[in-house]
């Protein structure tokens, strides 16, 4: 028993001295609570409202003012055409327009049929069903209280999805999950890039070459860059003709921001390399970008009803802006000038990182 004992407190100590075993036994689980249970949320909040209404009547106008007052919305501005809503749509500004039929209220009273029509993202299927619901109960409210001071008033409401009007979850999800796919493998193909030069012995002679330290990362990037750019071939080629994915925007913008996206998520890859001593951590390390790509990408959970702080922190994952710029190529049909602002965060992004490694890297062993 006595032995056994002492096994016991050597295991203890074991544990106790190494850093990361502390860290993943008991900081992790906290973590991983406070992230599912306080940070996501299945609710959409702040969901941005613009309006058209060519009357601007008493009842539009009334309307108009509970959905601005209203928790959920965020009123952003009153449109004239349909199409300026379809480029502000498309520009990632609003998340729903609000359309008065003419002459609104002189239906609703005379002929007691008057139409309003919600326009919203189909690119985020179930964001928008949601965001329509919202709304939906505002408008219920206010007939409801119409109805019984004057009687036998109807507002009909018509929904419609711009961009995925059959509101196809695999539409929405494949874009988002070959971004946090190629984040993760790009990471873990090159994390252990330089580790394995001084794990192996080989890092000696880069040392004694006279190639500079940008020309050993680069040339360390290129292999990996034309196998990812394969994987997203391949990746592209099932989703078009396997999953029977619509292409509504130009394959080849596509492929642009995704060599773009994988030579950024490369060097991020080879910044874990130069941070650590093995490739058991650095594999471990790029495993742990799974995580923040998932959950604070907008892949599956909707960032505006996450904190502020945590919004701001998804701004330095470059999974997010990937997500954000093929949904709306796929989906949305847009051209470059419309994910010209993913694209320069994303190159800013892989330059910060490649700066870092060259900082990080080391031309003496310890």
């Amino acid at each position: 028993m006595k032995q056994f004992l002492s096994f016991i407190r050597k295991e203890f100590i074991h544990i106790s001295r190494d850093f990361r075993s502390m860290l993943i036994l008991l900081i992790v689980p906290q973590l991983m609570v406070i992230i599912l249970g306080y940070i996501i949320k299945n609710d959409v909040e702040d969901i941005r409202v613009a309006v058209i209404d060519p009357s601007h009547d008493v009842y539009s106008t009334r309307i108009t003012e509970r959905l601005s007052a209203n928790k959920y919305f965020i009123f952003r501005d009153e449109l004239q055409t349909e199409a300026e809503a379809l480029d502000l749509f498309r520009k990632g500004e609003i998340d729903l327009v609000i359309v008065f039929c003419g002459e609104f209220a002189n239906r609703l009273v005379h002929t007691q049929d008057a139409t309003i029509q919600l326009l919203s993202n189909g690119s985020e299927p179930n964001q928008a069903s949601v965001s329509v619901a919202y709304a939906q109960q505002v408008i219920s409210s206010f007939q409801q209280e119409l109805s019984s001071n004057r009687g036998g008033m109807n507002i009909q409401v018509n929904n419609q999805m711009l961009f995925n009007p059959q509101q196809r979850s695999d539409v929405n999800f494949v874009p988002g999950i070959v971004g946090v796919i190629m984040l993760l493998i790009c990471c873990m193909m090159t994390s252990a890039a330089i580790v394995r030069e001084r794990e192996t012995g080989t890092m000696e002679i880069l040392l004694a070459s006279p190639l500079s330290p940008l020309i050993v990362v680069m040339a360390k990037l290129v292999p990996y860059m034309v196998i990812s750019l394969f994987n997203i071939c391949t990746i592209l080629l099932l989703a078009i003709f396997m999953m029977h994915i619509p292409i509504a925007g130009s394959l080849w913008l596509y492929m642009f921001v995704a060599f773009i996206y994988i030579l950024t998520a490369l060097m991020m890859g080879l910044f874990l390399s130069t941070c650590v001593n093995t490739q058991l951590a650095a594999m471990l390390i790029s495993l742990l970008t799974l995580l923040p790509g998932v959950y604070f990408s907008d892949m599956v959970f909707a960032l505006d009803s996450m904190p502020a702080s945590i919004r701001s922190i998804s701004n330095i994952i470059p999974a997010k802006w990937f997500i954000a710029a093929s949904r709306k190529i796929l989906i949305q049909g847009v051209d470059i000038q419309y994910v010209y602002k993913e694209i320069v965060i994303l190159i800013v992004q892989g330059l910060a990182f490649l700066l870092l490694s060259l900082k990080m890297y080391k031309t003496r062993l310890e």
